[in-house]
């Protein structure tokens, strides 16, 4: 057993962003070393603060849990932008302690880069090339293949009386330009049914905290095929999402989620990306996504509402500096060129040969150069 005596202190600092936090446990605990959780809630107006004064201002901090002081941590751990406030207020605590304090930062930092020790970040978002940067192909995911073994053999008795194969939905909700509208959620169901009914199998859908309930009422109404639905409104004790990652022989994921996307393409299984545009408000990015008029829901509202959304980012993007854009079609391309998934509506390749599951290689080149910067006492 380890002497914690000769280990770092680590903290794992946890926003109210559930794909943020995913990614800072998954490191933590590949790690191997013990590690404390601080879960911290900011003020209203924060993000803004955080782009104007470069999150300086402790007061941007409304509550962190356990004990927040010294002894303060070797080592943390933090990702996304909420998180930039509590590690700003860190760094003081550790110079006027003079005690030196490591961060790593996973996503895209909006203070300089040279605030953190490493960065680790997505081609979604455009960040420097830097020695302390280091760019992976995915985001990290606590998708561990024991952990889904065992919910899939949970869960399989459960579904048992649903015809195989299945299939499995995952559904985040909007970002950026693109909204899981009614219109998007009928095309959905429509996909999702076609892709099943000739094989006679059923779907297993899933669902976020960020899918909007009228979503999920329109793709129950248009589906045409077995099915079983958790939704996550529902507030049900188990959700089976584990489960229907190994439970699945294909699966769905709507593209607005990288988070889902990453734990999709690990399993090694066939991944479709459902597009939550058309036509040229497609995330493609290509004209060969026509509207589709088998959808009969109001196209015209749709389109003014994807023109709006995509004005509003056009005046943004204007505003902000290049190194804060993001762009979610990066990851796309770099997945559908892989062959690691596909378009749904779209044929995999015939000659595509099974993709391996990713495993843990970037957790473990990250975690192997985290130790070679860290002095163990």
């Amino acid at each position: 057993m380890s002497d914690r005596r000769n280990l770092p202190r680590v903290w794992a600092l946890l926003s109210e962003t559930p794909g943020d936090n995913a990614q800072v446990l998954a490191l933590a605990d590949a790690l191997g070393w013990p590690f404390e959780i601080h879960r911290f809630k900011n003020r209203r107006g924060a993000m803004v603060a955080n782009i104007l004064l470069r999150a300086t201002l402790p007061a941007m901090l409304e509550h962190v849990s356990g004990d927040f002081g010294p002894p303060w941590p070797d080592l943390v751990i933090a990702a996304g932008t909420p998180s930039e406030p509590i590690c700003a207020q860190i760094r003081r605590a550790g110079r006027r302690a003079k005690h030196p304090i490591h961060q790593v930062f996973l996503g895209r930092p909006w203070v300089a880069l040279e605030q953190y020790d490493l960065i680790v970040t997505t081609p979604q978002y455009w960040v420097p090339q830097a020695p302390n940067v280091m760019t992976i192909e995915l985001p990290l995911h606590r998708a561990r293949g024991a952990d889904i073994a065992r919910e899939a053999a949970r869960w399989a008795p459960r579904i048992a009386h649903l015809p195989r194969p299945y299939v499995a939905v995952f559904l985040g909700g909007g970002i950026s330009r693109y909204t899981l509208d009614s219109r998007a959620s009928k095309r959905l169901a429509l996909k999702a049914s076609g892709l099943v009914a000739p094989t006679g199998g059923s779907l297993l859908i899933c669902n976020s905290y960020r899918t909007p309930r009228r979503a999920m009422k329109v793709l129950a109404e248009n589906l045409r095929v077995p099915r079983h639905i958790y939704d996550w409104h529902q507030k049900s004790s188990e959700n089976p999402y584990l489960a229907f990652l190994g439970l699945a022989d294909e699966l769905i994921v709507t593209g607005d989620s990288m988070s889902m996307l990453a734990e999709a393409c690990s399993t090694g299984k066939p991944v479709h990306i459902f597009d939550l545009g058309e036509g040229r408000y497609g995330m493609r990015g290509t004209p060969a996504t026509p509207r589709e008029a088998v959808v009969r829901h109001p196209w015209l509202m749709s389109a003014l509402r994807a023109r709006a959304k995509n004005i509003e980012l056009k005046l943004v993007r204007a505003v902000l500096p290049a190194r804060f854009h993001r762009e979610t079609g990066n990851i796309h391309r770099q997945l559908v060129q892989a062959g690691r998934a596909v378009w749904l509506g779209d044929e995999f390749p015939p000659e595509r040969a099974p993709v391996p599951p990713n495993g843990s290689r970037d957790v473990d080149e990250i975690s192997a150069r985290i130790r070679g910067r860290m002095t163990l006492g």
